[in-house]
């Protein structure tokens, strides 16, 4: 069979299940993505139980794979901006440090544990992507949480926006370093390239370039979007880092232009068409054969620490900044969320070989386990409240 042929049965397969599976969980109370990995599960069980896909046409899914995530990306970092704003960067900046020092540290003190078995790098790269890999918050998952409960305007989400904003951003910017170490023997030539970068990170900032797409029609103004979410990416994987990188901070600078059109929503359509690609192909990965008794007691400690760093720490930083025990729990509950943003980041440190697959299945459990506890968390303190009320 041609591999054309192959390619577009395999996309009307794998975009149907996803989408199927996305729905499911959905109706159960929890995130799509949740469905999609269990749909990567699924099919990475089927294909390795049969002949699996020619080399060709997994490239290519994994290309179409990657622009979806450079869209993703390019969205959560428009979305991110509004949210860095100096008076909410204030109210949030303690309960913030709280839900990202904590986890940083109980996170490089997991990693120093672990790192005889799974750092296939050597142990300060994988020190130094588990411990923000343990901070990270699920921005876009928790954005939606927040619009869902009707808590997006009022000062608590307000307050969790922010601090995921602000402890995504140290997470990013960790990973980038990273990734800049591990791959140091690069030619030297490319990290010129950083240099035009940032300045037209900063051009993408300006009014003027807000001013400009308010002009354009919206098909074209999401083409001009789209051009310049994959432009960033482009920049920044022939510099050395991963094309993801650049796409969301793209798309922070772009989000931070003042334009008619919302740079999230133009690109919505293609990056929800193509992400959840993204996600079945990161559910392949999981290798499920390698589960033992050592491997099974790493998923659990793995998932005891990420709770209480991440869940602690926010809780911890919102009471030293005088919110009260029931506001303080509810925020932790949300830094908790770990969702997609988790996992982008797990994919690209497995593509980066800074972590083993063992590793990766354990901390892609631990996101999706972080994850469906929000949820009915949420319902629990809700219900609460309202008996006291009562």
């Amino acid at each position: 069979m041609p591999d054309l042929t192959l390619l577009l049965a395999a996309l009307a397969v794998l975009l149907s299940l996803a989408r199927c599976f996305g729905w499911v969980f959905t109706k159960l109370g929890q995130p799509a993505v949740l469905g999609e990995i269990v749909c990567g599960l699924a099919v990475g069980v089927a294909l390795r139980s049969g002949p699996g896909l020619p080399g060709g046409v997994d490239t290519t899914l994994d290309a179409l794979a990657q622009l979806g995530l450079a869209l993703f990306l390019f969205g959560v970092g428009a979305r991110l901006a509004p949210s860095m704003t100096a008076t909410r960067i204030k109210t949030a900046f303690v309960p913030a440090l709280g839900a990202t020092v904590v986890p940083l540290v109980l996170g490089a003190l997991l990693a120093l544990l672990l790192a005889d078995g799974h750092a296939p790098a050597g142990v300060t790269p994988f020190v130094l992507f588990t411990a923000p890999a343990l901070a990270v918050t699920a921005f876009p998952v928790l954005a939606r949480i927040l619009a869902e409960r009707r808590m997006p305007d009022d000062s608590l989400g307000r307050c969790a926006l922010t601090a995921a904003a602000l402890s995504d951003v140290t997470a990013w910017t960790a990973l980038a370093f990273v990734t800049a170490s591990v791959h140091s023997g690069a030619r030297v030539w490319p990290l010129l390239v950083a240099v035009p970068f940032v300045l037209s990170l900063l051009l993408l900032s300006r009014p003027w370039f807000g001013q400009a797409t308010t002009r354009l029609s919206g098909p074209t103004a999401a083409v001009a979007m789209v051009a310049v979410a994959c432009a960033g990416a482009a920049v920044t994987d022939a510099i050395g880092l991963h094309a993801a990188i650049g796409a969301f901070l793209v798309g922070a600078a772009v989000g931070r232009s003042q334009s008619r059109h919302d740079p999230t929503a133009l690109i919505a359509p293609a990056a929800s068409l193509l992400v959840p690609l993204y996600f079945v192909l990161i559910g392949r990965k999981v290798d499920l054969g390698d589960l033992d008794g050592t491997l099974a007691t790493e998923i659990l400690a793995v998932i005891a620490v990420a709770v209480v760093a991440k869940g602690g720490g926010a809780y911890l930083g919102a009471r030293l900044a005088g919110q009260p025990p029931r506001p303080a729990a509810v925020f932790a509950t949300l830094m908790n969320t770990r969702g997609v943003t988790e996992l982008v980041f797990l994919g690209i440190g497995l593509g980066l070989g800074v972590i083993d697959s063992a590793f990766y299945t354990a901390m892609v459990i631990m996101a999706l386990v972080t994850t469906a506890m929000t949820g009915p968390i949420l319902n629990q303190l809700e219900r609460d409240k309202v008996t006291r009320d009562a």
